[in-house]
Order: structure tokens, then C-alpha cells, then sequence
């Protein structure tokens, strides 16, 4: 294998039969506005990587236009064969600068996106800020698109709230609606490990979906008309039609997730007519944001300074670390054994 400074170049890549490896890469010169950076710290993020392995993201078929809709009728077969990096954000130390660098040197501890591989290199890293801990910017995608869900969902102090979905980005979702001001809070996940974290993130309940049997009826049992705001963040359709009928009359439901697969269990003319809910879509990387002064970039900056201040925390996350041994078994369990992992991270 090639190698920079010492440092193996290899990154991990999957198939769409979960079954990641390791390979080799190379690096471009390093051009005058880019560091070269040596991994400490990754993580993955599952659902959109699953999605993208497994070409069931709607953007992997067909394009979307400067209309804001996909195109069908350019809808393209995808090769959900062919090998991938994977891998999401990246932590680690500046080895080389640039000649026009000025605001990093080597030595400098930065992070950026960037997938499962030992030695990144581009102009997009940032500097690790003092408070601001490794394992907190591996966690500020997932904490980024909770922060957009329950800003979208408007929870207030008092409120009612139900979070579905006990990964990553659920669980930040729980955390930020105690933040801001959620009294009651459910927690609903069929793993038992991500209910017991999401009660270190502020839930004042964990749910098992598969012994309530019913979630719309369960919420009267916890709420007497449902709940104020319900955060959907599973990806399943089961399980957003379930949200729906756990909110109260008027309430509110905010699908964070990308949905895919058989919709077939989406009952639009049940609760969500009878009950007038509000359905409101939540994506931190949409353009413009609903709000006027509000875009991803200052979500990302108000979290930064929850995460600096000790207000929010990556309690448990990322779960679990692994050596870089480890690693390729530990990321085929995203799909293979997702019980066994929240959010799969390599310390290298």
C-alpha cells in the first residue's frame, strides 16, 4: 500500500452486500490552499450511507432539479454493486500545509467531513476548538439534523413530546427537545442498549414499540390526547404512521428521516385526516431553511456552542469505537446485526 509521511493510505470501502474492506488509495499533490490530515477519529453515519449502499436514495436514481423536484423521467439504473468509501466525519492532526495556509500549521487538531480512510487532504477542515471533544465534532452531522427537527416541530416549555428512533440523530432529537423545554419525553426504539441511552439524553421514558403493540392507543396511556409534537426520525413507514396516530388532535409530526422502501403502511386517511396533523418535513441541509435569519450554517454554529458550553452532550456516542482491525466487521453489522451499533467510529 502507498503511504504519506509514515502513514498507510487505506480507506474502507463496502458493498451493497455489506461486506467492507480495506484498499488502497492515493493522494493529489498537495494543492496551496489544503492541509493533509491524519485520522484519530471516524465515524459513519448509517441511514444515508445504507440508503446510498443499497441505491435506494431517490437522488442515486434520478436527478434533482433546479426546480426542487427529481426528475423521474432521467431515472437511471444504479450499480448498487460497485465498492464505496464509507464514512462520514473525521477527526485528526494537520501533518502537512499548503503554501497559501495560513490559518492552520501542522500539529493542529482539525475535523471535516470525510470517510473511513487514514489520511484526508482538502481546503474544508476545521479547527477543534477548546471544549469541543473529538467524539462531539464526530457527532455534529447527526446533532446538526436533531437540532433542524425539533426547531421545525416549534417545541416549547411544557410540551408533549414522542421521538422515534433511537439512533444517532434520535437521540439528539431527544436531547434538544428537553433543551428546549419538553417536560414529558418518550423515547420509542425496539433495542433495549439505545433505550437505556436514550434515558441518559434526557428521555423521562423508553418505549419498546414491539410490547406496545399499538403506539397511538399507548400514547393516550402517557398523554391523555396524544402527544403535542411527535419526532420521527426511524425511517420507517410503519413507524411514521404510527407518529401520527400518537399525536394529539392538531398536533404536530416531523419526519427527519429518508424514507425508503414499501410505503404501504402510510395510512393517510385514517388519524392524519380525522385529526388534522401537521406533517412538516425537517432537513438541516435543505436550502433556504423555513426561517428567515436561519440557514444550516448557524444551526451548526448554535450546537457548537451547546457542545463547548457542556449543554449537549454526545453521551455514549460514537457507539462502538473500534481499532481499525475492528473496523470492517464492526461497519457490516450496520446492516448484518444493527442492534449491536448506534453510530460505528475507528480510533486509529
Amino acid at each position: 500500500m502507498s503511504s504519506v509521511n509514515g502513514t498507510e493510505l487505506k480507506q474502507l470501502v463496502c458493498n451493497n452486500a455489506y461486506q467492507p474492506r480495506w484498499e488502497s488509495y492515493e493522494l493529489e499533490d498537495l494543492g496551496a490552499q489544503e492541509v493533509r490530515v491524519k485520522s484519530e477519529l471516524t465515524a459513519a453515519k448509517h441511514g444515508t450511507e445504507k440508503s446510498e449502499l443499497l441505491g435506494k436514495a431517490i437522488y442515486t436514481n434520478a436527478p434533482y432539479t433546479e426546480g426542487k423536484v427529481f426528475d423521474r423521467s432521467q431515472k437511471r439504473n444504479h450499480d448498487a454493486t460497485q465498492w464505496n468509501v464509507v464514512g462520514n466525519t473525521t477527526v485528526g492532526s494537520v501533518i502537512e500545509v499548503g503554501s497559501d495556509v495560513t490559518h492552520l500549521k501542522e500539529g493542529d487538531k482539525v475535523y471535516a467531513h470525510g470517510g473511513f480512510r487514514s489520511v484526508h487532504q482538502g481546503s474544508h477542515f476545521k479547527q477543534l476548538s477548546n471544549g469541543l471533544t473529538p467524539e462531539a465534532a464526530c457527532c455534529i452531522d447527526p446533532a446538526n439534523f436533531a437540532m433542524a427537527a425539533v426547531r421545525d416541530g416549534k417545541v416549547r416549555i411544557g410540551e408533549r413530546v414522542i421521538v422515534s428512533g433511537m439512533g444517532a440523530i434520535g437521540l439528539f432529537a431527544v436531547q434538544f427537545a428537553r433543551l428546549s423545554g419538553a417536560v414529558d419525553l418518550v423515547a420509542v426504539d425496539p433495542i433495549e442498549a439505545r433505550r437505556e441511552l436514550a434515558l441518559q439524553h434526557g428521555a423521562t421514558k423508553a418505549v419498546d414499540p414491539n410490547e406496545a403493540d399499538d403506539l397511538g392507543m399507548a400514547s393516550r396511556e402517557w398523554f391523555p390526547d396524544g402527544a403535542d409534537v411527535v419526532i420521527e426520525a426511524s425511517g420507517s413507514y410503519a413507524a411514521l404512521n404510527q407518529a401520527i396516530r400518537a399525536a394529539r388532535y392538531a398536533g404536530k409530526v416531523i419526519p427527519l428521516a429518508m424514507y425508503t422502501g414499501d410505503p404501504s403502511a402510510l395510512e393517510l386517511g385514517e388519524e392524519f385526516h380525522f385529526n388534522q396533523i401537521d406533517i412538516i418535513s425537517a432537513r438541516a441541509c435543505s436550502h433556504p431553511q423555513r426561517e428567515l435569519y436561519w440557514s444550516e450554517s448557524r444551526i451548526v454554529e448554535t450546537l457548537l456552542k451547546l457542545f463547548i458550553s457542556g449543554d449537549l452532550h454526545p453521551h455514549g456516542l460514537p457507539s462502538p469505537i473500534v481499532s481499525p482491525d475492528e473496523l470492517p466487521e464492526a461497519y457490516g453489522k450496520i446492516y448484518h446485526a444493527p442492534e449491536e451499533v448506534i453510530k460505528v467510529a475507528v480510533r486509529w
